[in-house]
């Protein structure tokens, strides 16, 4: 009888340690800061409804946190397929992917860019467009980018900085923002108005 007590004793201490809940488990304290998901040198491809191609991830390390509901990135590089113009490809030392709430309450995917963001459109008449800046928020669903942090605009045409900016990436409109102590700034090189 002493010996069943102490099973169940011991069934009730380690049901109650590791049971959250109804099928849920609490993981050891050793492990709590670890990934959900790990991967590396991955490449994560991304489709629209109609199958084409919405955007191509690739990143040196990829960590899922369930938790926190966030995936960091390490190195990632990004593509941004558009349906009538040349892809946004995107990059910078870090990252992150987080789910945001619209105004209408769903949830939409924001790929967060940081440290040394670039990003560059190459069209095949030699029209190109490079932007340099330190973070970047990245809304794929929308083709839409924005920062309040400084940027760095080189085109064919001359060189623009501004204090931030709102990208609508899939019709080509950016909407420059400054400051009373910083004006959006424009350089036009020799030769664009003959």
């Amino acid at each position: 009888m002493l010996a069943l007590a102490g099973v169940v004793a011991g069934i009730w201490f380690l049901a109650g340690r590791f049971d959250e809940g109804p099928g849920r488990q609490v993981l050891p304290a050793e492990l709590a800061d670890e990934p959900d998901l790990y991967m590396e040198e991955a490449i994560i491809t991304q489709f629209r409804k109609d199958g084409a191609l919405k955007y191509r991830l690739a990143a040196r390390e990829i960590r899922h946190f369930e938790p926190e509901k966030v995936t960091r990135l390490l190195a990632p590089e990004l593509t941004l397929y558009s349906l009538e113009n040349p892809p946004w490809h995107l990059a910078s030392v870090r990252g992150n992917i987080r789910q945001n709430s619209t105004r209408s309450g769903d949830a939409e995917e924001v790929v967060q860019l940081r440290e040394l963001v670039t990003v560059r459109q190459e069209f095949a008449d030699g029209r190109y467009m490079n932007l340099h800046g330190a973070s970047l928020d990245l809304y794929p669903d929308r083709q839409y980018a924005e920062t309040d942090q400084d940027v760095m605009i080189d085109t064919q045409v001359g060189r623009t900085r501004a204090v931030g900016l709102e990208a609508y990436l899939e019709r080509g409109l950016i909407k420059l923002s400054s400051t009373a102590q910083q004006r959006v700034h424009t350089i036009v090189l020799p030769g664009q108005f003959k």
